[in-house]
């Protein structure tokens, strides 16, 4: 295995982490996406964020949580 030089911090390292979303080598301090503020995952968060349909349960013609507890007003 050869040494490489940290993408993050520059320090070199023998024993290089390769990052799952960008695909640069980093040092066993920075090896972990949020440690190098990695820029891919941001955007891999921002789409998969996005993909996520939000079901709501309720509608015109379900009583609110407010109406079932108390009654109607």
């Amino acid at each position: 295995m050869k040494s490489e030089k940290c993408a993050y911090c520059g320090d070199l390292t023998d024993l290089p982490f390769q990052c799952n979303y960008c695909k640069d080598p980093f040092c066993s301090e920075h090896r972990l996406p949020e440690e190098h503020r990695c820029v891919k995952l941001s955007q891999i968060r921002a789409k998969r964020f996005g993909e996520k349909k939000v079901i709501r349960d309720g509608g015109r013609n379900k009583p609110n949580i407010f109406r079932r507890i108390f009654g109607r007003f």
